[in-house]
């Protein structure tokens, strides 16, 4: 059978049992070019001159309708700025977008995937800074585990595991908090410098989430990028990462942010290799109590600045 180059569809793989995407059209999309696509949007006019943060169709989705829908999030109208160059006052206008987008995209799919590939060094191919957001026919396979849990949990009568972890989590893990949030460096990190990020209230997605929660999360997200990008001394800023937020419109679901920075050390990465992305089996190279002592004092040196 001849494939259609231009043609994205769902393939099931019966082994693991979940879905990848098959997109061969995006093999050719721009990377590094010089012609800025979200820059184009204001030059050309397609966003007003108050619009400080917009949604830039995906120039190269992943998902056609019915499969999906794929955005950008384009966090800034100034082409040279990264997320940690922006004030808490910009983020919280990414936070609402996020959550106008998620109550958009959920009326109409299962699941919604709200990201940032943030560093060339996990394949950032634009300079502009921006986001991803996908809507999703099906519930991809991380996203499914989790929810299982959940529903095991309380099958079980126990309620919510995410606020268990939450209240119980050690002092000594917990690198940042506010009046609605918390971030840690769980024990079972998977990366040196993963941080989580849990609200204090049991909410199921950003649907739920008020205006005092999405700002206080611009903060607690710009203090912790700002502590990754001081570590070392400064060696390793702009820390790479990636950024996810996990949700899904079930009660029993506990809305969640996980960054997974990839820098382990200055001039070094963590790169998920052969034990890890063919087996899952993940090392940690680190002692996750020792990287939460020091991601905790580099955000606090970070606010001192």
């Amino acid at each position: 059978m001849k494939e259609d180059a231009q043609v994205t569809t769902w393939v099931w793989n019966p082994i693991l049992r979940q879905y990848l995407v098959n997109a061969p059209h995006r093999m050719s999309r721009r990377e590094g070019s010089s012609l800025c696509p979200f820059c184009a949007d204001i030059s050309e006019g397609r966003v007003t001159a108050d619009m400080q943060a917009w949604l830039h169709p995906n120039d190269f989705p992943p998902l056609l309708a019915p499969m999906g829908e794929a955005y950008i999030v384009v966090y800034s109208r100034d082409h040279e700025r990264i997320f940690s160059q922006l004030t808490v006052g910009e983020v919280t206008l990414i936070t609402k977008l996020w959550r106008d987008l998620y109550c958009d995209l959920s009326s109409r799919y299962p699941a919604v995937m709200i990201f940032e590939n943030s560093g060339e060094a996990i394949g950032q191919t634009q300079c502009h800074p921006h986001g991803q957001a996908y809507g999703v026919s099906v519930i991809p396979s991380t996203l499914e585990r989790e929810l299982d849990t959940v529903v095991q949990e309380y099958i079980a009568g126990r309620g919510c595991l995410f606020c268990r972890v939450r209240l119980e989590i050690e002092a000594e893990y917990q690198v940042a908090a506010n009046k609605t949030w918390q971030a840690f460096l769980p024990p079972y990190a998977r990366y040196p410098y993963e941080t989580h990020l849990y609200p204090r209230r049991h909410v199921a997605d950003l649907a739920a989430m008020d205006d005092e929660e999405l700002r206080d999360l611009a903060a607690l997200l710009l203090h912790v990028v700002h502590g990754y990008n001081m570590l070392f001394g400064g060696t390793m800023e702009p820390m790479p990462y990636m950024l996810g937020l996990h949700q899904i419109a079930d009660e029993r679901f506990h809305f969640h942010i996980e960054i997974l920075a990839v820098g382990r050390a200055p001039g070094k990465l963590k790169y998920a290799a052969s034990s890890e992305s063919l087996w899952g089996l993940w090392t940690n190279d680190s002692s996750p109590l020792q990287k939460a002592q020091e991601l905790r004092q580099a955000i606090i040196k970070s606010e001192k600045e």
